[in-house]
């Protein structure tokens, strides 16, 4: 892996137990015409409907809102001039009946995530400074077929919606012992199975 210079949303690789993510996902509905962009990578949760919605928290835990299901990646409807369609991404408004999300929705996985100390611009981080902390989820919404969020804020206080559990050792940035991307899971109540309050 490289050395991050954007970021790349969240982007699973294995699991809390060790095992590696093995491409497993769920299918969850998106309302016909729902006028928000999905992108892989992307941060969901599912509305009060039972449908899949971009979920837009930052540094709160969502305890309040059901928490996140999962991460996007990719999705299936079908066209009405196309018939069914596969895309990674979901086009804001786009008319489409029958349509659902692939969510890897297990509360267990580990995702690697570009820090970033504002908006794109990736800040790269030390391990002894990111260890074991908390980090909040920066939106970004610049790209249009992948998601381009990330993390930052890392801090000792609670609140934030992941945790870091180590560095992706293959960011390692050329100038000093940092790393450009971090590998996080959920905190504590940010997941909708282990969330205090229901969808």
């Amino acid at each position: 892996m490289p050395v991050y210079t954007a970021p790349f949303g969240f982007e699973p690789v294995q699991r809390r137990d060790g095992l590696p993510y093995a491409g497993v996902t769920r299918e969850y509905p998106i309302a016909s015409a729902y006028g928000t962009a999905l992108r892989r990578g992307d941060l969901v949760r599912v509305d009060t409907n039972g449908a899949l919605i971009k979920a837009d928290d930052t540094s709160a835990t969502p305890t309040t809102t059901g928490g996140f299901m999962g991460v996007f990646m990719g999705c299936a409807y079908t066209d009405p001039v196309l018939g069914r369609t596969f895309r990674t991404y979901w086009t804001a408004a786009t008319v489409g009946a029958n349509a659902v999300a692939m969510v890897v929705d297990d509360p267990r996985t580990i995702f690697r995530v570009a820090y970033v100390s504002g908006t794109t611009v990736i800040s790269a981080q030390a391990y002894a400074d990111v260890i074991g902390k908390n980090v909040e989820v920066v939106q970004n919404t610049t790209a249009t077929k992948f998601s381009d969020i990330a993390v930052s804020g890392v801090t000792s206080t609670a609140g934030p919606p992941f945790r870091v559990v180590d560095v992706d050792r293959a960011s390692k940035s050329a100038a000093a012992a940092t790393y450009t991307a971090l590998l996080v899971t959920y905190g504590v109540a940010a997941h909708a199975w282990t969330c205090i309050a229901p969808t």
